[in-house]
Parts: structure tokens; sequence; C-alpha cells
């Protein structure tokens, strides 16, 4: 499957749960995507992501919509409560936060990588989309150089939590650094190979698209105007 097609058919699952109520559609959506990352194998570990994320969130609607926090803060009765929002919300997150990470297993960098490139896109923004996923890595191997320098200089950054957090400075100060003085590197070589000399790229081994999967995605796009238009109406 072309990474495109797949990416819509994320967002229209995103999409179709904000649009659906508290309701068993909406519940059984969220504990679905939850589950098929928890029993597909190459994308389990993902679930402590999941979690770490909607545990927290989960906490934080309820003192929040449930309106403890205000009952906290101001000694006030308890009023303003709305546990049904915060229970919505909660399982629209899930669903949306569980199908991004199948979405990011199944479709790896490299590949999105090139199918942004040979799209239809101007080159200028299929590179600035591309630009982030092209220096995570790059970034990740400063960031363990810089971290074992620093580390060798005596500065406690495998030490307790609070000389970790006291520590960031010494490791994000150095990783800027190095990332704007590459800048004008990156620029002088881009110029170098001509970038957006010419409006019609040609990508080597570009992913594999058919017009049934544009189609699809075209009626994908379409359906959900159609949900949004139908969610507003009712």
């Amino acid at each position: 499957m072309h990474p495109f097609t797949s990416l819509t058919i994320w967002f229209w699952l995103s999409a179709s749960s904000l649009f659906l109520p508290l309701s068993w559609p909406l519940i059984v959506l969220g504990c679905s995507t939850f589950t098929a990352l928890l029993f597909w194998r190459p994308a389990r570990y993902r679930w402590k992501i999941v979690a770490w994320i909607m545990l927290p969130m989960a906490a934080g609607l309820w003192l929040i919509h449930g309106g403890w926090l205000a009952q906290l803060l101001s000694g006030d009765t308890l009023k303003n409560s709305r546990p049904e929002f915060a229970l919505a919300l909660w399982f629209k997150l899930l669903t949306i936060i569980s199908a991004s990470q199948l979405w990011l297993q199944y479709v790896p960098t490299e590949r999105f990588i090139r199918a942004l490139f040979a799209s239809r896109l101007p080159a200028s923004f299929a590179y600035l989309l591309a630009g982030p996923l092209l220096l995570a890595e790059q970034l990740r191997q400063q960031l363990s150089t810089i971290r074992e320098a620093q580390i060798a200089r005596g500065v406690p950054l495998d030490g307790r939590f609070w000389q970790r957090i006291t520590s960031l400075p010494a490791l994000l100060f150095p990783l800027a650094s190095n990332t704007l003085s590459e800048l004008s590197i990156r620029g002088a070589a881009l110029d170098m190979r001509g970038f957006r000399y010419c409006t019609k790229r040609t990508t080597l081994n570009p992913p594999v698209d058919s017009p049934h999967q544009a189609l699809l995605r075209y009626g994908l796009v379409l359906l959900i105007i159609i949900e949004g238009g139908l969610s507003l109406w009712w």
C-alpha cells in the first residue's frame, strides 16, 4: 500500500472518531485500535508510548472536566462537572494515538520520504516536510556523541533525576549550535545539486501507486467532508 493511502486511512479514522459522540461505537473503536497495537507483534512495543500519554491524560481530564480541580483551588462545591465529555475526549485521543502508532510502524520513515519526493508536491514543500525526518537520525547520533563527551567531562547526565534536569542545557546548547552551523553547508549542497531548478523530479525506487489507491484516497477525503457536514448539521 502507498504511504499516502495508509496516511489517508489514518486521517479518516481519526476524523471519524472526532465526529462520534460518547457511545458504544466510539468505545469499540478506541479499544479495537489499542488491541490491534497489542496483537501486532512488530508494533507491540509501542503500547508503552500510548500508555505514557493516555494515563496522565486521563488524570488531567478527570481533574479539569470533572470539576475537582476547581473545587480544590476555590473550595466551592462541585459544579460544572462534565464526565461524559472527558470520557468521550479520552476515547477519541486513544483512537487517534493508537492508530498513529500503527501507521508509524507500518510505514518506514525512508519509504515515506521517498513518497514525498516522488509526489506532485512542490520540491520546496516536500523538502520542508521531509527535512525533520531526514534530520532525526543525525540529531540522535549527535545527541549521543554530545552526551558521551559531557559525561567524560564530569557532567552528571547519568545521575539523579534533578541532576539530569539541571544538566539539560549542557546537551541542548551544543546540539542547537551544531545544527545551526550546518544550515549554510546544507544550503550550499542543495544549490550545487540544482534544488528547485527543475519542476519535475526523478525519484529512484518510488513507492508503487495505482489509480485504485488514488481513487480510494479521494473517496476517503470526500467521506471526511460528508461526515463533518453531517455532524455539524445534526
